[in-house]
């Protein structure tokens, strides 16, 4: 019994689709011949082989697959290995470059594709809209904003406060409450919100999905949307509204998020509150389109 405990609690030191993606790697690499345990030449030859068609970012998270697998056997962990090290360290430098990232969605592309869409459904047309501002304005992840619940959000005076229950970096899911402004606007997110809670939930079902599915008759179902009908949303309505497209995901709405904020000159402090990045560095990984003329302090030092 106690075995089968720390069993269960091992499974639960990750998230669901980290520990998927763990397994799927090592399943790759056992069906490439390798063992647990593997020797640390196995391993090395292993990433050589692989370097010419992973991404290196892909090629060290098989590597953190293989690593996790020995050491949950109670195995001396391959990483300790000088030869797996030097071997990792090289692929980078050979084939290491930079990460592709979504493009940020500006605050204009936003108001336009929040706009309805001829010949849609109404009820998609408010689902959508509320789903896209909120995303954008909270700086939530595709993962926490499909997760949420009707009951998750507290309205008020001063706009709406969002509960999230858990997210990626919130592995203890001890949770942390985000706040969206009313805004003087037409495309005001809180607005957008409350409109589609009160189109979705007239009953003021607490427990249901906060963003739900809507089949191509405009039947409400109760499955929540799933991560990446999100990105397939936001580009759809930027086809829709003759935007290109490519290069835009889910992403886009946290990056979007970040980016414009540092534009009106929000301190970092307050969109690590918003998103939940745990550091400062992270913060700048999200920037796009910022030359390195933008908010330069050199002018205003010698003015």
């Amino acid at each position: 019994m106690a075995r089968l405990k720390v069993s269960t609690y091992v499974q639960q030191s990750l998230s669901p689709s980290t520990h998927a993606a763990y397994a799927a790697d090592l399943k790759q690499f056992l069906a490439w011949g390798g063992t647990i345990p593997a020797p640390p030449r196995m391993i090395a030859r292993y990433l050589a082989q692989q370097a010419e068609r992973l991404k290196c970012s892909t090629l060290s998270r098989h590597l953190a697959s293989i690593v996790r697998a020995h050491s949950v056997k109670g195995l001396p962990s391959p990483w300790t290995s000088p030869l797996v090290k030097s071997t990792i360290r090289g692929i980078k430098r050979v084939h290491g470059g930079s990460i592709k990232r979504a493009n940020a969605l500006s605050t204009a592309m936003l108001k336009k594709i929040a706009a309805p869409v001829k010949g849609e459904h109404w009820l998609r047309n408010i689902r959508d809209r509320a789903l896209l501002l909120t995303g954008f304005a909270g700086g939530f992840r595709r993962s926490e904003i499909v997760s949420l619940k009707v009951s998750d959000l507290t309205f008020s005076k001063q706009g709406v406060v969002i509960r999230l229950r858990a997210s990626k970096t919130d592995a203890n899911r001890k949770g942390r409450d985000i706040a969206i402004a009313y805004s003087r606007t037409k495309d005001c997110p809180v607005l957008a919100l409350k409109a589609w809670v009160l189109a979705a939930c007239p009953d003021h079902c607490l427990s249901s999905p906060l963003f739900r599915r809507i089949d191509r008759y405009g039947c409400l179902h109760e499955l929540p949307l799933c991560g990446a009908s999100v990105g397939w949303i936001l580009r759809q309505r930027l086809k829709a509204h003759g935007l290109d497209a490519k290069g835009y995901s889910a992403h886009s709405l946290r990056a979007g998020f970040v980016t414009s904020s540092v534009k009106v000159g929000t301190p970092t402090w307050a969109i690590q509150r918003q998103t939940g990045h745990r550091t400062e560095q992270m913060v700048h990984r999200y920037i796009r389109g910022m030359g390195l003329f933008d908010h330069n302090t050199s002018a205003a030092l010698m003015a």
